[in-house]
């Protein structure tokens, strides 16, 4: 059980369009062009924003519900907000494309990968204070008490805390501030950050904001991974919640949507321009990927065996698949250069 993932592809990026003149030129002049496709991401992109901000305000709403009376039922609704707020949230990780100011957002929405369980350590003081928090004073806090994670610490590793009015009122402020968080994401993506770009800088920004939401997903795969026989489960994306393999399937998911767009995205793109084998592969991959997905929808669960370990393998080598045929194939026929950025090999 050999992983083959190559490093080099975690630091891809996408820095230009191929210097061939008219030859590229003429791979653009289609009926589909890339800023339009950008429009669509923007789109998209805004749309995950304005959802997530819905759904975190609700998450806040079944907080201060739980708060006032705790039961297991009103937990349990609970738990199943913030998991519908995670999985929307995942269709905008990873994205170093965009929005600046809603990129900068992004560790005070979660904080992950938590190596040194820096979430649970901070909480942990927070709660030693003995104070009424107001979700104002959390921005001045690590940013590892801000977000999703620190709200499933509460909810799966000690819900019991929150029969006490101190520690369920702190859950409170979290929620709270998140979902101004969330407001000010969503209104940050109201602004098209590409309305201006040419035609060849729009195709090199849509390819690479492709690329490091895979990459991103990617990672979340490798990480807890880790080498057979030396697993790091601690380091799965909400392993607390055990909702970590059905987090990833959301973000492959969201990613299909990305390379779809709506119809006039890459797929598209790429069929107008001659090169229909490459996009049926690439969209053969994704339907394989998601058909073939495990039953379970924690990642831990999996590790913990043999036969989860290989099914981990194979949605590993779907996801490289993809990653290769972007590099490869895509960037070649469309006219980009892909290399290195300055942080290969960390």
């Amino acid at each position: 059980m050999k992983i083959t993932y190559k490093k080099r592809l975690s630091s891809l990026l996408l820095v230009g369009i191929m210097a061939s003149g008219c030859d590229t030129q003429t791979r653009l002049d289609s009926h589909i062009t890339p800023t339009a496709v950008l429009e669509n991401v923007h789109q998209l992109s805004l749309s995950t924003a304005r959802l997530f901000a819905q759904q975190t305000q609700q998450l806040q709403h079944q907080t201060q519900l739980l708060c006032q009376q705790y039961s297991q039922q009103q937990l349990t609704l609970t738990r199943q907000q913030w998991q519908q707020a995670m999985k929307t949230w995942v269709g905008l990780q990873g994205r170093e494309k965009g929005s600046e100011a809603a990129l900068a957002l992004s560790w005070n929405i979660q904080f992950w990968p938590d190596k040194k369980n820096t979430t649970g350590y901070k909480l942990r003081q927070l709660i030693k204070q003995n104070k009424q928090w107001q979700s104002g004073e959390l921005a001045q806090q690590s940013v590892a008490v801000q977000g999703l994670g620190a709200v499933e610490w509460f909810l799966y590793q000690q819900p019991q805390s929150l029969k006490n009015d101190n520690e369920c009122q702190l859950t409170e402020a979290i929620t709270a501030h998140l979902a101004t968080t969330a407001q000010t994401l969503a209104q940050a993506w109201q602004h098209n950050p590409w309305h201006s770009l040419s035609n060849s800088l729009a195709l090199a920004e849509y390819l690479a904001a492709i690329n490091n939401q895979l990459d991103y997903t990617i990672k979340k795969l490798v990480k807890p991974m880790g080498k057979p026989g030396n697993v790091k489960p601690y380091q799965a994306e909400a392993w607390r919640s055990q909702t970590s393999l059905a987090n990833l399937k959301a973000s492959i998911e969201s990613l299909q949507a990305l390379y779809i767009a709506n119809g006039t995205g890459l797929d598209a793109l790429l069929r107008e321009q001659g090169y229909q084998a490459t996009a049926q592969r690439i969209k053969q991959r994704f339907t394989l990927l998601l058909a073939d997905w495990p039953t379970s929808s924690s990642m831990v669960t999996l590790l913990n065996t043999k036969q989860g370990y290989r099914e981990l393998i194979n949605i590993f080598n779907g996801l490289e698949y993809i990653q290769l045929a972007l590099h490869d194939d895509v960037a070649a026929q469309l006219g980009i250069v892909m290399g290195f950025n300055a942080t290969d090999g960390d």
